[in-house]
């Protein structure tokens, strides 16, 4: 039966593999997010991976997380899963309205060394464009409005894709 089950996985697994084609990707951001709100407003520099699906030719679907690097005391962990309208614009270059939710982490200094964190609900929109360098690798440039309770923020991403 163990058998069985592992050759059913890995057909499906060989399956999946083959119809998708070129229709995943994974990649790197790089950015900055400024705070907007309060008088104590950080701009973290964002390092980021990303993992993308196309569902069809106009729809992706993508899971991002980011980490935002100290500013004033205060540090960032976002894990998203986002959706991208593609609206081709040109041979190779696409313009794309993203809206996501997911789970951010604020991490504050709050005076003698003590270190306190914050979990919150987080939602993004935004608007990006990509351009395909080639089959298999595309650039891409993203500016989002980023919620999450009293931490508003505007990251602006530059990132690179490895399509597969």
């Amino acid at each position: 039966m163990k058998k069985l089950l592992l050759s059913c996985a890995a057909v499906a697994l060989g399956s999946t593999a083959a119809f998708a084609g070129n229709n995943m990707g994974i990649g790197i951001n790089l950015g900055a997010a400024p705070v907007i709100e309060g008088s104590h407003s950080p701009t973290n520099f964002i390092i980021g991976a990303k993992y993308q699906y196309n569902v069809t030719k106009l729809i992706r679907l993508e899971a991002a997380a980011d980490f935002g690097l100290k500013d004033k005391g205060t540090s960032t962990f976002n894990a998203m899963a986002n959706v991208h309208f593609m609206i081709p614009v040109a041979n190779q270059f696409y313009m794309y309205p993203l809206a996501g939710i997911g789970y951010g982490h604020l991490s504050q200094d709050v005076g003698n060394h003590v270190n306190a964190g914050y979990d919150k609900f987080a939602f993004n929109i935004g608007v990006g464009a990509e351009y395909e360098i080639t089959r298999n690798f595309g650039v891409n440039f993203e500016f989002k409005y980023q919620y999450m309770a009293d931490y508003n923020r505007l990251p602006i991403l530059v990132g690179a894709t490895y399509k597969f």
